[in-house]
């Protein structure tokens, strides 16, 4: 029995898939039909790269400095739980004048050693403590 004997044709009766030529057309007609986004994918492409080329002459921009920074974006100083006053403390949010007076009080009992503080000794909830972390520190001093 040899090799070619066992080759058999491709089934053509009508229940079988497309032909061979049916198949060809069908995928030339999708190439055919895809070509115009292909063009289109590949001169976008080739638009970016020119730009990035254009891109690599540019002039690489310095390192700012401080001073070209204006004031405005500079951040505020941080308020030291431990030194401020009652106006300083005050202006914190969620802390009024009321506030302010109890930490400045519970303060020359013991100075606190951490915003943290603030709610362990009943000042402040967990949610205040968060408003101000950015704007306030406690600073402390080993004297």
């Amino acid at each position: 029995m040899s090799v070619w004997s066992e080759i058999r044709p491709p089934d053509r009766s009508p229940a079988s898939p497309a032909s061979r030529r049916d198949r060809l057309l069908a995928a030339t007609r999708a190439v055919v039909h895809a070509s115009p986004l292909i063009a289109a994918l590949a001169a976008a492409l080739i638009g970016l790269a020119v730009l990035a080329d254009r891109g690599a002459d540019a002039p690489v921009p310095q390192h700012v400095s401080d001073a070209e920074i204006p004031a405005s974006a500079s951040p505020a100083p941080l308020i030291d739980i431990n030194t401020a006053s009652v106006a300083e403390l005050a202006t914190l949010p969620g802390i009024g004048e009321t506030r302010a007076r109890a930490i400045v009080e519970l303060r020359a009992e013991r100075p606190y050693t951490s915003l943290a503080d603030l709610a362990e000794r009943g000042l402040l909830r967990p949610t205040e403590l968060a408003a101000i972390a950015g704007l306030a520190r406690a600073y402390v001093t080993n004297e």
